[in-house]
This record gives structure tokens, C-alpha cells and sequence, in this order.
């Protein structure tokens, strides 16, 4: 067995003994004599209302990157912590990640230059704390790779999973308790509005866990139906979810932390929420699995791209930007989120040779799949040819409602611009001339993809500290968040890296919780 596979199951069986272990204490213990260091007294001033109940320092509600950096660092500061995890094994998107931990950029001033509609305080924050972040991976031997060009990007354990497995066994080693497949239902306050614990759904029902301070780290909304379609798009059904809820398992990131905080008067965040990243998978009726990144496209500025009706929709180089004012790195990110708002969610990307060579190559993409051969093999529709009638033919053969003769004349018209240095001047215009290359050199290519849906750039509205804010702004008592329940870090489809956001906000989180001190109104539970 290998040396992942014997961590995997050693795991596995240290976290059924951490849930006995947990359920077995608050079972017998909700009006016992001592409960987590409840005193007789207190214990009784706490409506029972048959749950189980346990008190601690820290409740985190998450086992992703922004949770497990939270729970290690309260720990690192004296607290007793417990951590939920909604899903049958931590580590949340973070497990399926080929990424680093980044910031998106090097600097603040970068971050802002790249993505001004962000909130300043929050890129601060981030710029200033990753290190620190890096400091406390480094102080407790995590597996992080060495530093490299940019202070703000570090890669993690090769695979992933390998990082995840390290924070779960050290968190467990300190006396942390983990609780799996125990997803978090509400917040409790008391009377004062102190948040003071939360009460979550564990495998033998409700558990009440009462804690100094909660943190809220629940990976977005992303696989939330109803959210997915008052904020972006009404085609919840058509995009893949890239994250948790690939490859046919549910998605788990269904806004959790959002709804519990939201429910009590917390604000949400003042942008973002339009927009979120990903990029294009193979279209239905394809089946792919890990690694996401062998199957995520990533030139997207580079092709024409077509809807189902077979027309350009979009500025392939700049999405929905174009036109703001405001100098915008080109990516597939933004291309992606267009398509989003298509028909079934997806659009025919088209290239040609000289783009093949130089952009969808494995060598010049992450993953170790050329992207016409990733999504062929996946089974999406796909066409070469060596003319554009011949493709147009086999785009309309797909059966998808792609006439031949209006995508010849899409890509003819778009061409011809091009040619011309005009294509700015396009009905939809591509305005980056370095982008606008025509698609003329044999043999040419079209695959069909759908939305890639991560995670959500909008969520809950928190400041620097890490402490979620009320729609009166003021900090809710008790309450912190980290990862992408904190919302507007970024906006406008500009990516600046979801995993350095667990690693900072993680860190600042995780340090503030363990610090809150208890509720200045008691731990009465408020009835309402």
C-alpha cells in the first residue's frame, strides 16, 4: 500500500474516533455534571431540547484550506478547537487543486492596479498575511514548496491531498476534534447577540457545539441552485461544477456559511457577486475526472468564440469588461463566466494551427493533455478540418443548433477584421489587437464546453480582521470568516488565487478567534 493510501486510511479511522469520541461525550454529558468544562450551573442555563451539547474555545465550520489553516493556527494560540466538515473526508476544493497558493499578484498595488473593484482593505490584508501564513506552514513543517520570484505565491504538497492530510493529522495530534459528514444548520447567539456557538447535523442527528468565537469557512455557494441563479446565471443545470462536485458527485459548497450568517443580519459582501471563476469543461453528454486542470481550457482569449446559435457573443479576450475603462489582464476567466450567460451555458471555441502550437499544446498549459485531445477524449463535441466550410459542417453535425452557414459567416466576418487590424471595429468588438489573430492557417479546431463553475467572488462582507459585519457594518460579536465566505476580495471575473485567500484569511481568522474572549452576555441561548 502506498504511503498516500496508508495516510488516507489512517485518517479515515482517526476521524470515526474522533466523531465516537465526540458523540459519545455529548450524548451522555448535555445536563451531566461537567460538559467540556461546563459547570453544573451553567450547563442547565442552556435549553437542552434533546441535542447533545459541547462546549469549546473555537468552532470552524469547513475543513478546506481556509478551515484547516484556521483550526492549526487557534491551536497555535492556545485554543481548543472543532472542527466540521460537511463532506466525508476534509481538505474541500483544496484536494482537487493543481495550484499554488497565490495572491494573484506580487504586490498590493498590483492586486489593485489588476482588480480595483475589489475592497482595498480586505487586498491588503491579503497581500500582508500570506507570508505570515507561509511563516506558520513553515513553523510547523508543512509540506509547502520553497519560495519562489513572487512573495505572494508558494506551491502546497504535490499532490495536494498531501497538505491536507498533514493539517488534518496535526490537528488531530493537538487534541482537535474532527467531525465529518456534519454539515453546519445554524448559528446560536445569546441574548445580547453574541454569537456563541453553532448547532450542526452529525451522522446520529443535531449537535449543539457552544464556543468562545466561530469561523466560517464553508467554500462559497457555488453548488447552490437557487443562489447560482439570482446571481449569475438561470443555466445552474448546464455548468459543470469545477470543485467539490466534479464528475457526477454533489456539489458541496451550497453557501452554508452564507445562509447561517445572513439569517442573523450579517451583510453581504458590496460586490462580486455577478462573477466568480472557473474555466470551460467539456460539454455534455462528457465524462472526465481528476485532474480538472487536464480538462479546463485555458486560451480562450486566443479563439472565436460561438454560442449554440451559432454567433460571437463576446469580447473572447476581455468577457464582460470590455468597454469598463479600466486595463484588464486577459484570461479565459472572464470568457468562461460570458458563457455562463449563453444558452445551455456553452459556446464552440475555435483556433487554428499557428494557436494550437503555441497555446493549446500540453507544454503551454497546465495539465498533460493537448486541450482538442483532452475534450475529444472526454467525449464532448468536437471538429477539425482543413477548411472552415468543412468545420462549419461538422459543428452543425454536433446536433446542437449550430447552423453551418452562420458560423462560416461568424468566423468569415471575424477574420476579415482581423486581417485588417479592424477587429475592434467588429459588431461585437475583440479591442486587444495582440489577441485578434484571424484563424486561417490549416488545420483548424472547434470543441464544445460548458461553464466551469469553482467558486463565487461574492459572499459574506467582512473586514481586514476577519470579523463577519452586520448590515449596520459593525463587527457581529463572536463571528469570523475565512476562505471565499469572505466576499469582493475580488470582482469582475479578475482571479487573485482562492487558496491564498484560506491561507491568509485562515491565518488572520484563526488568530483573532482563538483570542475572542467568551460572550460579555452569558451563554444563554437567545429563543429567536
Amino acid at each position: 500500500m502506498s504511503d498516500d493510501a496508508n495516510q488516507n486510511q489512517d485518517q479515515e479511522q482517526q476521524g470515526k474516533v474522533s466523531r465516537r469520541r465526540f458523540l459519545g461525550v455529548a450524548g451522555a454529558g448535555a445536563a451531566a455534571a461537567t460538559v467540556g468544562g461546563f459547570s453544573n450551573a451553567r450547563a442547565e442555563s442552556v435549553p437542552v431540547q434533546n441535542i447533545p451539547e459541547r462546549r469549546t474555545d473555537v468552532v470552524v465550520a469547513g475543513a478546506g484550506m481556509g478551515g484547516l489553516t484556521a483550526a492549526v493556527r487557534a491551536q497555535s494560540q492556545g485554543a481548543d478547537v472543532i472542527l466540521l466538515e460537511k463532506a466525508a473526508d476534509p481538505g474541500g476544493t483544496m484536494r482537487e487543486s493543481a495550484g499554488g497558493i497565490h495572491g494573484g499578484a506580487s504586490s498590493y498595488e498590483e492586486m489593485r492596479e489588476r482588480c480595483p473593484w475589489g475592497d482595498a482593505d480586505l487586498q491588503r490584508a491579503l497581500a500582508t498575511n500570506l507570508p505570515r501564513s507561509y511563516s506558520f506552514y513553515e513553523s510547523i513543517d508543512a509540506p509547502v514548496g520553497p519560495p519562489g520570484d513572487n512573495p505572494l505565491s508558494r506551491s502546497i504538497g504535490r499532490p495536494p491531498v498531501a497538505f491536507s492530510n498533514f493539517m488534518v493529522n496535526t490537528f488531530e495530534s493537538q487534541g482537535g476534534t474532527l467531525l465529518t459528514e456534519t454539515p453546519l444548520l445554524r448559528l446560536v447567539r445569546n441574548s445580547r447577540d453574541e454569537v456563541i456557538g453553532v448547532v450542526a447535523e452529525g451522522p446520529d442527528g443535531p449537535i449543539r457545539i457552544l464556543a468562545n468565537a466561530v469561523i466560517l469557512a464553508t467554500g462559497g455557494w457555488a453548488g447552490n441552485a437557487e443562489m447560482v441563479h439570482r446571481y449569475i446565471t438561470r443555466e445552474f443545470q448546464s455548468i459543470h461544477q469545477r470543485n467539490c462536485g466534479f464528475a457526477g458527485l454533489q456539489p458541496a459548497l451550497t453557501g452554508d456559511g452564507f445562509l447561517a450568517a445572513t439569517s442573523i443580519g450579517a451583510a453581504p459582501s458590496d460586490g462580486g457577486f455577478d462573477s466568480f471563476y472557473g474555466h470551460l469543461l467539456p460539454a455534455r453528454p462528457a465524462q472526465f475526472s481528476h485532474p480538472l486542470i487536464d480538462y479546463s481550457l485555458y486560451h480562450g482569449e486566443w479563439v472565436v468564440a460561438l454560442n449554440v446559435r451559432g454567433e460571437r457573443f463576446t469580447d473572447e479576450s476581455r468577457g464582460k469588461l470590455s468597454g469598463w475603462g479600466v486595463e484588464h489582464t486577459p484570461s479565459e476567466q472572464a470568457l468562461n463566466v460570458e458563457v455562463a450567460y449563453q444558452p445551455d451555458a456553452a459556446a464552440a471555441y475555435i483556433w487554428d494551427h499557428h494557436i494550437n502550437e503555441t497555446q493549446a499544446l500540453a507544454e503551454q498549459n497546465l495539465g498533460t493533455i493537448d486541450k482538442y485531445e483532452a475534450f475529444r477524449q472526454a467525449g464532448a463535441p468536437v471538429a477539425r478540418a482543413d477548411t472552415l466550410e468543412d468545420l462549419a459542417d461538422q459543428m452543425e453535425r454536433w446536433g446542437r443548433g449550430m447552423p453551418a452557414e452562420k458560423v462560416l459567416r461568424e468566423l468569415t466576418q471575424y477574420n476579415e477584421a482581423a486581417r485588417n487590424g479592424r477587429a475592434a471595429a467588429l459588431p461585437i468588438p475583440k479591442e486587444d489587437p495582440e489577441y485578434a489573430v484571424p484563424v486561417s492557417e490549416p488545420p483548424f479546431y472547434a470543441v464544445l464546453g460548458q461553464t466551469g463553475l469553482t467558486g463565487s467572488y461574492g459572499a459574506l462582507k467582512a473586514n481586514a480582521e476577519g470579523q463577519v459585519l452586520s448590515r449596520t457594518t459593525r463587527p457581529i460579536p463572536g463571528l469570523y470568516a475565512a476562505g471565499i465566505d469572505i466576499g469582493n476580495i475580488a470582482a469582475n471575473s479578475q482571479y487573485l488565487g482562492f487558496l491564498g485567500y484560506g491561507a491568509a484569511f485562515g491565518y488572520i481568522s484563526g488568530t483573532n478567534a482563538a483570542n475572542h474572549p467568551g460572550p460579555q452576555g452569558g451563554w444563554e441561548i437567545a429563543s429567536s
